[in-house]
């Protein structure tokens, strides 16, 4: 290998709805950077974690589920791919129109299969499930994963390795990810919105971040929740203040435990009448038209 050159670089994660893609991520980088939900669809933009096994450097990019909408030119320039999917249904899933698009899309990728929720499946039949996906497509690797308790993140992380291409680094060693650190935050703050609120209340309801800062061994964060409509906003507060102080209690917490910080959040409730609607407002926003 010439001096200076490494294995380094992208690495796209992708799936159908709730198939675990988030904590795979987290499980891969061994952060907390992009926020678990049990609800469904809670990763709207692609959040990154760059880490370094052994002296490779690998960015990993979480996306939205694939039937999402999403525009999945990202394909062209990441070098592998890994497809997740529930261990339990991937025969189905694999069948499914949007899943057999993407594989198209990916053209000559390399393309490794996380098999997720393996825990549903007892240990001595996982063989037979990855046995049984060699004959479904295409796939550079096959890996059952339980990223919770790091079953097969090393195997997983191997079988990307090696698809991985031989170049010089692609990032300094004290970069860990390409987002910026208020989008960071305001997703953090996004996600508890759909464990206390409906998911239409939820999923038009928007999270800007306008100030951080650090003053005693404190992060301080001031953000707005921007409602889509007037009715919602009284959803958002509910009775006494009680739903925005809770989501201001979990919302902290989760800031907290993936910054390391004691965080200190400011939270407000505003309205922009149907923001969902103007393609101005869903940029300034972050979300991609």
């Amino acid at each position: 290998m010439p001096s200076g050159m490494i294995s380094s670089g992208y690495a796209l994660v992708a799936g159908l709805s709730n198939t675990g893609k988030s904590s795979l991520l987290n499980a891969l980088t061994d952060t907390r950077i992009s926020p678990v939900a049990l609800q469904p669809a809670s990763t709207r933009m692609p959040i990154t974690a760059i880490c370094t096994p052994g002296n490779a450097q690998i960015c990993f990019v979480d996306t939205p589920p694939l039937d999402s909408g999403y525009d999945w030119s990202i394909i062209d320039w990441v070098d592998v791919v890994v497809l997740v999917v529930d261990i339990k249904t991937f025969d189905e899933d694999l069948k499914k129109p949007v899943v057999k698009h993407f594989l198209r899309r990916t053209n000559r990728k390399p393309v490794v299969l996380a098999m997720g929720r393996s825990d549903y499946v007892k240990p001595e039949h996982r063989a037979a499930y990855v046995a049984r996906a060699r004959h479904t497509n295409r796939f550079n690797g096959i890996v059952p994963v339980i990223p919770m308790l790091d079953y097969g993140i090393k195997d997983l992380m191997n079988a990307v390795l090696k698809n991985i291409p031989i170049r010089n680094r692609l990032f300094p060693r004290s970069i860990n990810t390409l987002n910026s650190k208020r989008f960071l935050i305001s997703e953090q703050i996004r996600t508890q919105l759909f464990s206390l609120l409906s998911l239409d209340v939820a999923g038009e309801t928007a999270v800007q971040v306008e100030e951080t800062s650090q003053r005693d061994g404190k992060l301080y964060v001031r953000a707005n929740l921007i409602a889509s409509r007037t009715t919602s906003k009284g959803m958002l507060i509910g009775r006494k203040g009680q739903t925005l102080e809770q989501i201001n209690k979990l919302s902290s917490k989760a800031i907290g435990e993936f910054t390391g910080e004691d965080c200190r959040l400011d939270l407000w409730v505003k309205v922009r009448e149907a923001w969902t609607e103007n393609k101005t407002d869903l940029l300034e926003f972050g979300y991609v038209c």
